[in-house]
């Protein structure tokens, strides 16, 4: 694997930094907290205007045809900023899914409004916020002549009320966990869906509520083969999971620049506070949890982008970022707060913006528990434990 960035991530990564300093960085998130609706398509059109909204679509149908790896440059700049809108909700997971599932007629479609900036896209899994995936997929999609009736409510979709279209997962064939699952493309403006917003913690990336009441769609609305999407949405999972990580290790980033700033600029005893270990070691020990972060996301992309890669060592990656990335970047927004002094709790400092947005990342699509599990149950822990750990009793 070659780590370093190419002249052409290089370049969409100094654009993309470049365009959101010119559209004062965070105040997008300021003023999309603040209420401000027309925020998402501002951002989404401009993003479309330097094509950036069509990294992960197929070249035949005028994207990039880039993957998850190529994105993550772009996704790390949007982080810093905890810049609204639906990338990675259109971009990690529902691009790829629909490439993977869909059929001709499907992809010309859908992948084709994206690139013409007429579709931004999200995706619908629980029905249950208090369970994980996938057992909290319990919708039933009813087969009816011509197609399937989907009745009940998933909650904690987001950005619904700013997609052009869902991706519905629900319920056709036997089994359990991620078998007999099926994926429905749905306009969320139709008569029997009913959106409502969520009163979230991070309101830069709000959630909704989506009703469905005897939605009947035709079979053109399943992607793919009825009851055989399973494998493909755990794949969309890790994908939109790993763009997560490489989101809030760009906010991380940009903390560390601000605790660095202060601990330069902020005088105390007749020297600058960043000279004194308390503050010193907190910044040193921010920047290496950062690193850390960074180089397991990408290391995730790139398993995840690898055809030689197997699932389960893609998986692995996948787990072993977001655990490390659920707590320990977490907790470098709240010791910028510590930084910061008594303006760091203010809402005026930028942190909490992070600090929030972080916290409602960290439980969603599996908390970093969930994950350690899985990293477990993937290394076979019982027959193999990690390196330096004893066999469990």
């Amino acid at each position: 694997m070659d780590a370093r960035l190419t002249d052409e991530h290089v370049q969409v990564q100094e654009t993309t930094r470049e365009f959101l300093e010119g559209h004062d960085g965070i105040e997008l998130a300021r003023r999309m907290g603040d209420g401000d609706d027309g925020v998402v398509d501002e951002v989404w059109s401009s993003m479309a205007e330097l094509d950036f909204t069509t990294i992960t679509v197929p070249f035949e149908y005028g994207g990039f045809g880039e993957g998850l790896l190529y994105l993550s440059v772009l996704l790390e700049e949007l982080g810093r900023y905890a810049t609204p809108g639906p990338f990675p909700e259109t971009l990690a997971f529902c691009v790829p899914l629909i490439e993977a599932l869909g059929d001709d007629d499907q992809r010309e479609q859908q992948l084709s409004a994206v690139v013409e900036d007429d579709r931004k896209l999200s995706f619908a899994l629980y029905d249950d916020r208090t369970d994980h995936l996938p057992s909290a997929i319990r919708m039933d999609a009813e087969p009816v002549d011509d197609g399937y009736r989907l009745s009940g409510r998933k909650t904690l979709v987001p950005y619904a009320g700013d997609a052009d279209r869902l991706v519905v997962v629900a319920r056709t064939g036997d089994g359990e966990g991620f078998d007999g699952l099926s994926a429905f493309v749905v306009d969320p403006s139709a008569a029997a869906v009913d959106v409502e917003v969520l009163d979230s913690l991070d309101r830069t990336r709000p959630m909704y509520d989506v009703a469905f009441d005897d939605l009947v769609v035709g079979e053109d609305a399943v992607l793919g083969d009825a009851g055989v999407a399973g494998q493909a949405v755990e794949r969309a999972i890790d994908r939109y999971t790993t763009a997560a990580c490489i989101m809030l290790t760009g906010g991380a980033d940009r903390t560390v620049e601000l605790s660095t700033q202060q601990g330069t600029q902020r005088t105390q005893y007749g020297k600058p506070v960043g000279h004194f270990q308390a503050v010193k070691h907190r910044i040193a020990e921010m920047w290496i949890d950062t690193e850390h972060a960074r180089s397991l996301a990408y290391r995730a992309a790139w398993a995840l982008d690898d055809p030689e890669t197997s699932g389960d060592d893609a998986a692995l990656a996948v787990s072993s970022a977001k655990a490390f990335v659920g707590e320990n970047v977490h907790r470098v927004f709240g010791d910028d707060i510590w930084n910061q002094g008594g303006m760091g709790y203010t809402w005026e400092h930028d942190t909490h913006i992070y600090l929030k947005q972080a916290t409602a990342w960290r439980e969603f699509l599996g908390s970093p528990e969930y994950h350690l599990d899985r990293i477990a149950e993937l290394r076979d822990y019982e027959s193999s434990p990690l390196p330096g750990y004893p066999e469990l009793e």
